[in-house]
């Protein structure tokens, strides 16, 4: 479960999102659905710690994600942003074995190779798994983050 207790972001004296309370239960798939500006991507971002809210706290699997070790957190809720940019120029293979850090601290095992595979034959990147980012459609490249963040193999996406 997902759990927001009271949880208020403020840009400024008058921009503020909150307080927001809500359970959200594990399995299936929940939308976020609002206006531009709403505050959707803020609570995701909040949710998958990449911004602390000013007050409030957020819990994904029984865990407090502003205060648990970023190590646990990343092995239960793995991000998908909405727009990724790398400067560095990596292969498929590689991009989604980013997604195995949490758990191979860089050193990838033959376990860790296997759940890349599995994630770039899921997403049917096989083909390009040794091409550069740079050299893919836009299409292809998402593909490709998607792939990452299932290698990652947490029990929460966003």
């Amino acid at each position: 479960m997902i759990r927001l207790s009271n949880v208020i972001k403020r840009y400024s004296g008058d921009v503020e999102i909150g307080p927001i309370s809500i359970d959200l239960p594990a399995g299936g798939i929940i939308a976020l659905v609002g206006p531009n500006g709403a505050g959707k991507s803020t609570v995701l971002t909040m949710m998958g710690r990449l911004m602390a809210p000013d007050s409030g706290t957020v819990e994904v699997g029984g865990l407090d994600v502003h205060r648990t070790p970023s190590k646990q957190v990343a092995r239960t809720v793995s991000i998908l942003r909405q727009e990724n940019h790398f400067v560095t120029r990596l292969t498929v293979r590689q991009l989604v074995g980013f997604g195995r850090y949490p758990y191979s601290g860089g050193r990838l095992t033959q376990h860790d190779e296997d759940k890349i595979s599995e994630a770039i034959d899921f997403l049917n990147l096989t083909d390009l798994e040794q091409r550069f980012l740079d050299q893919l459609s836009g299409g292809q490249r998402q593909r490709a983050y998607v792939a990452m963040v299932l290698a990652q193999d947490t029990e929460y996406l966003l």
